[in-house]
């Protein structure tokens, strides 16, 4: 799943605890006691601005089915490839990086998203036109460049044949985020996530991008059933988001995945939300 590269911006919260009757309702009222229990317990996740469109959707898209580090490399390689003329001198910040003391990348501090604040833009022009095979050799590292190199020309020519430049934000104007994510998730490559991603990322949207963690989070706590249909859980989980709670679900829950609900051994007996989770202590 995508991140950012410098640590999220959040604040601290004192709500009053939902009890078992608070959260034994409908789905949609116990989505919003749990949004409460996790921004008590792990704060306030916190939009800290606009940044370039294109370029979160271009990370987004290397960062599909591999790990954060991998699609980083992915990035810098064709930002490294492909310099703008007026970035003579390349723009790189590796303090917006978190890392662990021994130096290591923070597996859980990093979302990709911010490697948009980190390294400078490329030249989409030179991406667009590049030789197919090129490009695919380029991004290797992130893994799958057969789809996912395609995936990208297709994104930048849609880009510049809907307003004859490449500016993701042009191209989506006047959509509301609902429209702008079918837009961009008609296109081969994109998908709902990677959509959603994107637009609550580089536009703060009111959405909840529905990544790995994030479906098998909702799916154990009851909230939908939808098996390995992640699409399926977005489409459900959208119409219960309390009003401008997404982007909070959304990295809460991406923390909550990596360091408690995690996909093999749950730490049930630590976590805060077991009380109303019918999975816990049976995985």
């Amino acid at each position: 799943m995508p991140a950012r590269t410098k640590p999220l911006k959040r604040v601290r919260v004192v709500t009053k605890k939902p009890t078992r009757g608070d959260v034994s309702g409908d789905n949609a009222s116990r989505l919003k006691a749990i949004v409460g229990l996790l921004e008590d317990r792990l704060g306030v996740p916190m939009f800290d601005g606009p940044r370039d469109g294109l370029r979160v959707l271009v990370l987004t898209i290397l960062s599909q089915n591999t790990t954060d580090l991998s699609a980083l490399k992915a990035y810098i390689r064709l930002c490294e490839t492909f310099p703008r003329k007026e970035n003579a001198k390349l723009f790189r910040n590796e303090k917006l990086i978190p890392r662990l003391p021994d130096g290591s990348v923070d597996p859980v501090a990093i979302r990709l998203s911010q490697a948009a604040d980190a390294f400078f833009e490329p030249d989409w022009a030179r991406i667009h036109t590049c030789d197919e095979k090129k490009l695919q050799d380029i991004i290797r590292p992130a893994g799958l460049p057969n789809s996912k190199g395609p995936a990208i020309q297709r994104v930048l020519g849609w880009v510049k044949e809907q307003v004859g430049e490449y500016s993701l934000e042009k191209a989506l104007a006047g959509k509301t985020p609902t429209q702008a994510a079918e837009a961009m998730s008609s296109l081969k490559g994109v998908g709902a996530k990677t959509a959603a991603v994107t637009l609550i990322e580089a536009m703060g949207a009111d959405l909840c991008p529905v990544d790995t963690h994030v479906h098998r989070i909702v799916n154990r706590l009851g909230l939908v059933s939808t098996g390995d249909n992640r699409e399926k859980s977005y489409r459900l989980l959208q119409p219960m988001l309390p009003e401008g709670k997404g982007y909070s679900l959304h990295h809460n829950l991406l923390t909550f995945g990596r360091t408690v609900c995690t996909a093999k051994k749950p730490k049930c007996g630590e976590c805060f939300l077991a009380n109303i989770c019918p999975s816990a202590g049976k995985i």
